[in-house]
């Protein structure tokens, strides 16, 4: 098949929505596809045979950023004919729309409860482009089948935007087990907390994201409090993008300002997996974590919350805690307590590594293609009735 993918940055170094874009196109080259690649910016080193086209973007605001790669792709997309057109990206018209960035419309509920503040905060440039943006991309006539990463997905898309069930397939993530993997805990445990200064015996709390407030940073802080027996062991290591400053002045409040650790951002995200004891994730709102998928697969178990596509695939107790409520101090703290005053064992560790074991790139990509079928198959009948 002939292939196009849609996502505005390619990078396998980036956020989750990046690295399974990579991960996708190059599953679907090995399977001997002819993949092209639509984005604004990307990673030139990666598989030479993906054909990579340029979408011109504005880049002065992110609303004009998001709007006229959308409009610019179309145009693009234009000049070529596809068996398959995959966007991964808010656009306008494509045959398979991968919705991993979840439903902003309900994403505005939690983050702003009140209905008129909400209602005052949509009247913003910004919100409006976000939200004619996500109008435009679930318009009927502007995709043929929706691609979920959750269940949790999959309710939001048919309840917002009223997806018929025969349109939508949920089709979990996968991790490239070969990088990572619990042996990258023997690799890099000590040269990690050599070079941060954390000891060895103390816990490591291992908080990963892009955005720390939709994903928790200050609510897992203002839990540390709560976990009193042996909490001078306790330490949380923050990796990726963020303002620490705000989070700083949370924990020297709290009086766990020298618990912290800010690492920034990482090109090599498995040697801070090598040091993890838990994940915590106590996030707003996410279809599904990749950084939980990848802590899994390292053989670290994940506390994360019911607003995470990914509880749907943990185990209670056993490789991981789901909380129902992020802003619950109380129940967030029980949360890590289950892991910190046992310990985590080696039989944990295993346990979290087998239970992701059949989340591979390379079922994502069979289950994906399986859509493709699908699509195909509509055209077919389409055809036949015009």
């Amino acid at each position: 098949m002939k292939i196009a993918l849609i996502r505005k940055d390619y990078f396998l170094s980036r956020g989750g929505g990046e690295r399974y874009a990579v991960n996708l196109s190059q599953g679907l080259t090995k399977l001997g596809h002819e993949v092209h690649v639509f984005a604004h910016q990307w990673d030139k080193t990666i598989n030479p045979a993906i054909i990579f086209h340029k979408v011109p973007t504005l880049t002065l605001f992110s609303s004009l950023k998001n709007l006229s790669f959308a409009y610019n792709c179309r145009k693009v997309l234009a000049r070529e004919n596809f068996d398959i057109i995959h966007s991964l990206s808010q656009s306008y018209s494509q045959d398979v729309y991968r919705m991993g960035d979840g439903i902003h419309r309900y994403w505005l509920r939690i983050q702003t409860p009140n209905s008129f503040c909400r209602f005052l905060k949509t009247l913003t440039p910004r919100q409006q482009t976000i939200l004619y943006l996500e109008k435009q991309t679930f318009h009927p006539s502007n995709y043929m089948m929706i691609i979920c990463n959750s269940c949790l997905s999959k309710k939001h898309a048919i309840h917002y935007y009223q997806v018929p069930q025969e349109r939508i397939r949920v089709v979990y993530n996968g991790v490239d087990h070969s990088y990572f993997h619990p042996k990258q805990r023997e690799r890099y445990n000590e040269e990690v907390r050599k070079k941060l200064q954390i000891s060895k015996k103390d816990f490591v709390i291992l908080f990963v994201a892009r955005n720390f407030d939709r994903k928790g940073l200050g609510c897992l802080i203002k839990a540390l409090p709560l976990i009193q027996k042996g909490g001078k062991f306790l330490k949380v290591l923050v990796v990726g993008k963020g303002n620490p400053v705000p989070y700083r002045k949370i924990a020297t409040q709290a009086g766990c300002g020298k618990q912290l650790f800010f690492a920034g951002e990482t090109d090599n995200i498995v040697q801070f997996y090598g040091v993890g004891d838990i994940l915590v994730l106590p996030t707003h709102y996410d279809p599904f974590s990749n950084v939980c998928l990848e802590a899994l697969a390292c053989g670290i178990p994940v506390v994360t919350t019911k607003e995470n596509g990914v509880a749907e695939i943990i185990k209670p107790g056993e490789t991981g805690v789901v909380i129902s409520d992020p802003s619950s101090r109380e129940e967030l703290a029980a949360g890590i307590s289950r892991f910190f005053f046992s310990g985590v064992k080696d039989s944990d560790r295993m346990k979290a590594v087998n239970s992701v074991k059949k989340f591979t790139i390379e079922e994502n990509t069979r289950q994906t293609l399986k859509v493709y079928h699908r699509v195909l198959l509509m055209k077919k009948q389409l055809k036949k009735i015009f």
